[in-house]
């Protein structure tokens, strides 16, 4: 094809994508509807196969030096990454992540419904037929929970805050990203870590310390529960979009609730990064019972603060 004849022929391509270019530049790529969004990504593949072209025929002309030049330029706004700013993390946490958790609350609230009916079933299993603790907890805690040694151990601080800060964003994770199985691997997770503490508090309160044993559990577990029943509301989200899709195809509201539920992540890493802290420097201290649970009552009141900001500032 002669280089005039492909000027005209594909010439409306590129004046349509540099006018949308244009808009992307001035006003951002949010100005745009999601036709023309969808428009634009066609456009930019169509005109990168104009270049293609023109590179092999044309090489050393005007019509592959501008080509080169618009699809660079459109190369950016399509692949850019958005630059987040100090004043946008500060804004996230103090606002926008109790805001998105006071948005999604009824699914944490069901994640915790299921950890809690976990957490009753066991309790009370163990507690008035204490063998059937084997179903749920290692022969050995068993063991040294009945010999009263399962907490004499010694602490190596850093590294038991980076073990349990481990341990706790891969159950959040696991609760977070199963919700692609329909929900079923979310409910399981839950219910499991929930089944696991019922039996070991059964236990506590027939061989051991109670006092002593929610001294241990409570300064760390009330920020650290929290962050596994907003993980485990946010697998819920990407379920419930796939079982309930709405208006979408489900391909497209496996996508939506993906971008909802992925919108806590951030928050909820934090959480647990301030558990893991807690639990591996805090909690084995030589403080006594009721300094560590003061502590943790402290921990609710601040926490149970920090999600009403959204409440407050709609009231005010």
């Amino acid at each position: 094809m002669k280089e005039e004849d492909f000027i005209k022929a594909k010439s409306n391509i590129w004046r349509d994508l540099e006018a949308l270019s244009g808009v992307i530049n001035k006003k951002g790529i949010g100005s745009l509807s999601s036709a023309e969004v969808k428009n634009f990504l066609y456009l930019f593949r169509q005109s990168s196969h104009h270049l293609a072209y023109a590179r092999v025929h044309y090489p050393q002309s005007n019509t592959y030096s501008y080509l080169n030049a618009l699809i660079a330029k459109c190369h950016n706004q399509v692949y850019a990454v958005k630059r987040v700013s100090p004043a946008a993390i500060i804004k996230y946490f103090t606002y926008e992540f109790p805001k998105l958790l006071r948005e999604a609350r009824w699914y944490t609230f069901t994640a915790f419904s299921i950890f809690t009916l976990g957490f009753l079933a066991s309790l009370l299993m163990v507690y008035f037929n204490p063998e059937s603790a084997g179903i749920f907890l290692p022969q050995g805690l068993l063991e040294g929970i009945k010999e009263g040694t399962a907490s004499s151990v010694e602490w190596n601080h850093p590294l038991m805050a980076s073990q349990i800060m481990i341990n706790n964003i891969t159950v959040s994770f696991n609760a977070f990203v199963l919700g692609i199985t329909l929900g079923v691997g979310t409910v399981y997770v839950l219910a499991y870590n929930g089944l696991l503490i019922g039996a070991l508090t059964a236990l506590m309160y027939l061989y051991g310390n109670p006092l002593n044993y929610w001294s241990l559990i409570l300064p760390h577990g009330v920020i650290e529960l929290a962050a596994i029943f907003i993980s485990g509301g946010a697998g819920l989200i990407i379920a419930k979009h796939i079982l309930i899709p709405g208006d979408y195809a489900r391909r497209d509201a496996l996508i939506v609730g993906a971008k909802k539920a992925v919108q806590l992540v951030a928050g909820i890493v934090l959480m647990l990064v301030v558990a893991g802290i807690i639990e591996g420097f805090f909690t084995p201290s030589q403080l006594s019972e009721s300094v560590k649970l003061t502590f943790a009552a402290a921990t609710a009141v601040v926490l149970a603060l920090y999600l009403s900001i959204p409440y407050i500032k709609k009231k005010s």
